[in-house]
Formats: structure tokens, sequence, C-alpha cells
């Protein structure tokens, strides 16, 4: 029964396929990869759109990068026992850098030196772009903590050692307060 079915499939497939339909086979082919390759240029895709415009598409804003920055210290440090609810605010000593390659040309001679500097160039489909090697994120400068045991001082050492090691920052640079509650006598 199998061989019946094997049988009627290839002269199907040998009709299908004779010198009349091969011709009509390939030129119903053509006209659809050529029908596809329109298609594909007349949608843009968003991958294209990310290559056109570089590594600045992968980029978050200064303030992104900081909101990220105090969230994700947020959840690390109020999940230490003793911390409690938890807020932080980081500053940053500068914003993001980016480093460009660039060709250089030095010269120099008994009395003086002299560089020429470019950076090296890429084509684009927008024109003609510098070509980036990296981009370095601002430095922290210093994180304040205000929770609910930052008046107990084990809860204190334990925050400044976690931020502290994560960051490399000094201590110095590490403020943990007690977060100021609605209702306590201190409201003025």
């Amino acid at each position: 029964m199998d061989s019946e079915k094997t049988e009627k499939i290839r002269e199907t497939l040998n009709k299908a396929f004779s010198s009349k339909n091969r011709v009509k086979i390939f030129v119903a082919a053509g006209i659809i990869g050529i029908i596809l390759i329109l298609m594909s240029e007349a949608v843009p895709s968003n991958s294209s759109e990310k290559k056109e415009s570089g590594i600045e598409q992968d980029c978050i804003s200064y303030t992104e990068y900081t909101e990220a920055l105090e969230e994700q210290t947020a959840d690390l440090i109020g999940s230490v026992e003793g911390v409690g609810e938890c807020k932080i605010m980081i500053t940053l000593k500068n914003t993001r850098e980016s480093v460009y390659a660039q060709n250089t040309q030095e010269s120099s001679d008994e009395k003086s030196s002299s560089g020429e500097y470019e950076y090296v160039m890429y084509e684009g489909e927008n024109g003609d772009a510098p070509v980036l090697i990296k981009q370095n994120y601002p430095e922290i400068q210093g994180i304040a903590v205000v929770c609910t045991g930052g008046d107990n001082v084990a809860v204190k050492e334990q925050v400044i050692n976690c931020i502290s090691s994560l960051y490399n920052l000094p201590a110095s640079r590490i403020s943990v307060s007690k977060i100021n509650q609605k209702g306590d006598s201190n409201d003025r």
C-alpha cells in the first residue's frame, strides 16, 4: 500500500515537472522573487534604522542612566536586613564621553613639534560619520541613602560597605540617614 502511494506521488511530481510545466514554474518563481525583493525595499525595517544612526541608538540619556542606577541600588540596598523603606540619590561627576578613532601625524624638529589629527570617518547612508571606539559612562561622585533603618549603626555600616564595594567609592562619599516618617515628632 505504501508503494502505491509513493508511486502516485512520483507520477504527480513527474507531471508537474515535465518540460512544459518547468518553464512555467521557473517563470512564476522568478516573478514571485522579484515581487518579494521590491516589497522588502518598500517596507522599512527597524534594524536598518538602528544601523543608520550607529551606536547612538543604543545609548541612554544622562537622566535615564542616573535613574536606572538609583533604582538598581535601591533594590539592592532595600534587601539588606534592617534597611526597610529606602530612597537613593546618586550624583555624577560628568556626562557620557565618546571616544572616536583618529589618524595622527606628528612631526618634530629640534625647536618644535606639531601634530595633525583627523577623525576616521565611515560612509553611512546619512553621510559621513566618525568611527566610535568606545563610550565612557559618567563616574559616580556621591550617593545619599535615606532609609527606615538609617539610625541603626549596624545597618548604616552595612549600607556603606555594600555601596562602597559596589561602586568603589570611599565611605566619605556615601551618606546614610534615617528617613523622615510622616507623623514623627520632628516634623515642623
